[in-house]
């Protein structure tokens, strides 16, 4: 479809796109309504789009390190010199700047978004919330406004609009890829494509997170009637990351309870703990367990070592080699006969003769 097609195909692809993204949209508003795992969901999903984004723009980041970084997490650097580490600052910076539109704006962008939002109420007058948002947006950008505000405001025109019931970022990031066509015959069809497979990608990521809830809370063990493992479960599963503090909040538990159930759980290898720490413990379901992966542990004094920097002479000490370490003797360097350079001298000489010979005076 990124090709140069006649208006007509156009027109038919545009129908076709149409059809599938407004179907796709119906079938993930009804599975995600009213669903106990909506939170994390959209906490998945605004880092999904952020990252999308910032990728667009050629700053690619992992969604879980923009997740350690949105939750104030030191994260294991990047890259082996500065160069390499000052661009991953940068995809996080660029990341975070998208994330801020989408989820958090202020004063000066929620005045941007406005202005978008009235450029997708008027173009869906004529053409529907689907067609109308993105010949909103294109036009939007022929104009020469920037794209960070239209995507923040069509989060909001799906919920106006009552295409979707909570506002999960459907943004069509990958319309604007160096290689997507910018003819509004083809961009259309492209960006509703697009919106299509977010969709898609949404729902894959669901039923893995779905798989991780119910493998959890089956293997939570039998229970009393009085357990409150089974709301563990659900909490843990709703909020991304929690603390045993935020846990016995919202459950009612005291904090020895709280700690009980996600130390037990943890043994279980049913959660995962991100933070590597004894204090600011913050605890998730296996499935953000890549995110462990990302957080910088927090610096240790080696055992047995005494406050301080170390002292010149035992810092120069060598450690005693290992007895188990196979120590062979070192084989004599390999000698060879001397070059003789005599027929390369006679050459040289050769050389410079018929050169003094043939040389104009």
């Amino acid at each position: 479809m990124f090709g140069s097609k006649s208006l007509k195909h156009s027109a038919g692809q545009l129908n076709k796109n149409l059809t599938l993204t407004a179907i796709a949209f119906g079938r993930i508003d009804q599975r995600l309504r009213h669903h106990p795992l909506l939170p994390a969901i959209l906490f998945r999903e605004r880092l999904e789009a952020s990252r999308a984004c910032a990728a667009v723009d050629g700053h690619l980041i992992d969604p879980w390190r923009l997740a350690a970084e949105l939750e104030g997490l030191r994260v294991v650097p990047l890259g082996s010199d500065v160069f390499e580490r000052g661009s991953s600052v940068d995809a996080a910076h660029a990341a975070f700047a998208q994330y801020q539109w989408l989820v958090k704006p202020d004063e000066a962008q929620r005045n941007a978004i406005e202005s978008a939002l009235g450029w997708l109420s008027e173009h869906s007058k004529a053409s529907g919330p689907l067609l109308g948002a993105a010949t909103a947006f294109h036009a939007w950008v022929e104009a020469g406004h920037a794209r960070a505000p239209m995507r923040a405001a069509l989060i909001r025109h799906w919920r106006r609009t009552d295409i979707l019931h909570f506002p999960l970022p459907l943004i069509g990031a990958r319309a604007f890829i160096a290689d997507a066509p910018w003819e509004p015959s083809e961009w259309i069809p492209c960006f509703l494509n697009c919106l299509n497979d977010e969709i898609t990608a949404v729902e894959n990521r669901t039923r893995a997170l779905e798989r991780s809830w119910r493998h959890a809370r089956l293997q939570s063990g039998a229970q009393r009637s009085t357990s409150r493992a089974d709301k563990v479960i659900d909490i843990l599963a709703a909020y991304p990351l929690i603390s045993a503090t935020c846990l016995s909040d919202e459950l009612g538990l005291s904090l020895k309870a709280a700690y009980i159930y996600l130390e037990r759980f943890l043994s279980d290898g049913l959660i995962v703990e991100v933070t590597h720490r004894t204090a600011r413990r913050l605890f998730a379901l296996k499935e953000l367990e890549p995110l462990r992966e990302i957080v910088r542990p927090p610096k240790r004094p080696l055992p047995g070592r005494k406050r301080g920097r170390p002292r010149k002479s035992e810092s120069q000490e060598t450690c005693p080699p290992d007895e188990n370490v196979d120590i062979r003797p070192i084989e004599p360097a390999p000698t060879f006969a001397p070059i003789n350079y005599e027929e390369l001298e006679r050459a040289i000489d050769h050389a410079e003769r018929v050169i003094r010979r043939h040389r104009p005076d």
